[in-house]
């Protein structure tokens, strides 16, 4: 009984040994270098369509809404995504394989852990770099030149500008002088077309009123005579 108990105990030890190695390699399969070719499952050839006939087929088999049940298909769907993202894209992908061949240099590396590839980009040093070429020193004499041209036509600007203004007051003053002889022509014309309407009018008054008058006096005269006639006659 002792010595069966015993087997039973080492068989208990195996089997746990062998589990624990089991996991330990399965763990240490999981964490090994993966670079993305080998995770989209094609060569480092392969062209864009190969390229994205495999993401397609993969992100298939690995979306998280395919098994619900399996936790583990959301960082590998993860790592298929960041995958396709390197390599669709021409400059990722040559900087991707520039560090595959030369891995020890700096920049960029990948490592795939047990949850998710981790990706280390040169993003911020190509940016860097990118900003750089429009910050370089300019040699003196190329600044001299070109700030001698910015003043000539800063110069020549300002001259345009003066000029325009001056075309511009001048062509005002003229147009005001002309408005004002007009208005001048007018205004005379104006009032000698009223004074010759108001002396008319004043010399025909003075003619009527003249011939009224002769009028009204020989209408007198006329009376005067005809009561010294009667006057006579009576006599």
């Amino acid at each position: 009984m002792q010595l069966e108990a015993q087997l039973r105990l080492c068989q208990s030890c195996i089997w746990w040994c062998k589990s624990g190695l089991r996991m330990l390699s399965h763990s240490f399969a999981q964490r090994k270098a993966v670079s993305h070719y080998e995770l989209l499952g094609i060569k480092p050839d392969a062209s864009v369509d190969e390229i994205k006939n495999a993401f397609f087929d993969k992100s298939k088999k690995l979306h998280p809404d395919s098994d619900p049940s399996n936790p583990e298909l959301h960082s590998q769907f993860v790592e298929l995504n960041e995958a396709y993202r390197v390599l669709s894209k021409e400059l990722s992908r040559k900087e991707y394989d520039f560090k595959l061949q030369h891995p020890y240099k700096g920049g960029q590396a990948f490592r795939s852990t047990s949850s998710h590839t981790v990706y280390r980009s040169t993003t911020a040093n190509d940016d860097v770099r990118y900003w750089e070429q429009f910050h370089q020193a300019q040699p003196p004499e190329a600044t001299a030149d070109k700030r001698k041209e910015k003043r000539k036509r800063n110069f020549k600007l300002v001259i345009y500008c003066v000029i325009t203004m001056m075309l511009s007051v001048g062509a005002h003053m003229i147009f005001f002088r002309k408005l004002e002889e007009v208005h001048s022509t007018f205004m005379d014309e104006k009032d000698r077309a009223i004074t010759e309407i108001y002396n008319d009018a004043k010399e025909r008054a003075r003619v009527n009123g003249f011939k009224k008058q002769t009028e009204i006096l020989r209408q007198k005269h006329a009376e005067f005579q005809e009561k010294i006639k009667l006057g006579g006659q009576d006599k």
